[in-house]
């Protein structure tokens, strides 16, 4: 498993109209990721619907997406909520590349059709939703660590949860711990440490990390400036965090001394 991986645009396995381009950077069962970035007067596919739900973290520039009937714009930071079976269409109509990540949740690329054109812009009164962080409904952990939340299930998502983390300088999470879900990172600003298993990573921005579920883990700032991730978990807990049933299970490591056995 490739914990820490590059978001590269050059690499990109989706292309399209004056520019677009789609990285695929996970895919799984619980869900499936893809960096997206859409140059000035670029469109990405035209109306459609996805047999699961998709949701858009946009690092960069500013989406305009037509959703149902609706047509909103939405600025870097903030997150966009379409349900299965939601007709949609992005484009982008600024002066600068916009950039987001896709969250489609359950995954199951290369498994199932994901994405149907329709002509509809029918929304079902389906609760999709545009969410923009509020700084008054941040959290501060031990350790110095904030989260902000951004889509879960608040926002009638049942398959995937967002929220932005942030460690001020010589702020770190939760010791080693392990969770029940898949969980991952996106750098925003500054450098990420993070230990996964034994070994430690610096991570810059335009990398992600995966962490599966059952994989033991930590993080920390590991630069002088401010760090901020992005944190995606699918699926998102049934219950709410707490005390009495967290969702960080610590754990202790200890290396092993490395031993042969001949197979009889």
């Amino acid at each position: 498993m490739q914990y820490v991986r590059p978001i590269d645009f050059g690499s990109a396995e989706i292309t399209g109209d004056k520019g677009y381009k789609g990285k695929i950077v996970y895919m799984g069962e619980t869900c499936n990721l893809i960096a997206t970035q859409v140059p000035p007067g670029a469109r990405g596919p035209k109306n459609h619907v996805h047999p699961m739900d998709q949701l858009y973290f946009i690092t960069g520039g500013e989406v305009t997406i037509k959703l149902g009937k609706e047509v909103r714009s939405v600025a870097a930071d903030s997150a966009v909520f379409i349900p299965a079976g939601v007709p949609h269409h992005n484009w982008n109509d600024g002066s600068e590349t916009e950039v987001h990540l896709e969250v489609l949740a359950p995954g199951g690329i290369g498994i199932r059709q994901i994405l149907e054109f329709t002509e509809s812009d029918d929304a079902q009164g389906l609760p999709y939703a545009v969410v923009t962080p509020a700084a008054d409904q941040t959290l501060s952990l031990d350790g110095g660590m904030t989260v902000t939340p951004l889509i879960g299930r608040n926002r009638k998502s049942n398959s995937a949860l967002l929220y932005i983390g942030g460690l001020p300088v010589g702020a770190s999470g939760p010791s080693l711990h392990t969770h029940d879900f898949d969980q991952f990172y996106v750098v925003l600003e500054g450098l990420l440490g993070v230990q996964i298993g034994l070994k430690e990573y610096i991570v810059e921005p335009q990398y992600i990390v995966i962490l599966p579920a059952g994989v033991p883990h930590r993080q920390w700032n590991a630069g002088v400036q401010s760090e901020r991730h992005l944190t995606i978990i699918a699926p998102p807990p049934e219950r709410r965090n707490s005390e009495d049933e967290p969702w960080d299970i610590s754990v202790e490591l200890h290396a092993a001394a490395h031993t042969t056995q001949v197979a009889r």
